[in-house]
């Protein structure tokens, strides 16, 4: 699993959320799931398809090759839904968490954040980087950094870094993500993702989840073959 989490408050954590997903769905089954409340929400309109709601709480769409789930309701105090059931247990899950449930977890880590590959989204900014310094203070392991923001950090911006975003940048655990315009004043809809944005996503794809085995060559040819044998039919 993959767990997209904010540094801070308004870092883009959903457009990073998915532009990751997009990156691993291009060899991979994926699940996007969307865990802030549905007024919060920034994938609202990310879904091409709306496929309606469960019995869970969940609203289901499709975007391309990806299945997004948002929350269909707020959540309850103190409740917190489990992720919707599939039959597909080869699916590779990518958590958007929303601010609410990345506090909650950062409180009171268990399992989900401890055994998740963890993206944690900053803007480049002085007060964006020490806020993501607590965050990354509480994580176990090596999360990958999605900076939204220019390639080149203002000296400033680099002074301020604490002793944990240091050693990630310094490892190559920092992905930069570009500022486009428009979504930061239309949001994200059903329409592509901006190219710049989009490669980054495959970039960190690439960082948290090793590239899908290549199917094998006889599985191939048979599967050629009963395309050929199907179509002769």
């Amino acid at each position: 699993m993959v767990l997209v989490v904010a540094g801070h408050a308004g870092a883009g954590a959903s457009t990073v959320a998915l532009a990751v997903a997009e990156g691993l769905a291009e060899a991979r089954r994926v699940q996007l799931i969307d865990y802030a409340e549905p007024v919060r929400s920034g994938l609202t309109a990310a879904s091409t398809i709306e496929l309606g709601t469960d019995g869970g709480g969940w609203r289901h769409g499709r975007r391309g090759r990806l299945d997004v789930v948002r929350l269909a309701r707020r959540p309850g105090e103190g409740e917190s839904l489990p992720p919707p059931e599939t039959d597909d247990t080869g699916r590779l899950l990518v958590v958007d968490a929303g601010w609410s449930l990345t506090t909650a977890l950062l409180d009171a880590p268990g399992p989900l954040i401890r055994d998740a590959n963890v993206v944690v989204v900053t803007r480049v900014t002085v007060p964006a980087v020490r806020q993501t310094e607590h965050v990354l203070a509480a994580l176990d392991g090596e999360p990958v950094i999605a900076a939204v923001g220019p390639a080149r950090w203002p000296r400033t911006v680099q002074a301020s870094c604490g002793p944990r975003l240091r050693e990630l940048r310094s490892r190559g655990r920092v992905v930069r993500v570009p500022v486009d315009r428009r979504l930061e004043t239309d949001g994200l809809a059903g329409d592509r993702l901006p190219k710049p944005v989009a490669a980054a996503g495959r970039s960190l794809a690439a960082l948290l989840v090793p590239a899908a085995d290549p199917q094998p060559r006889h599985r191939r040819r048979a599967a050629q073959s009963r395309t050929g044998w199907q179509a002769s039919r």
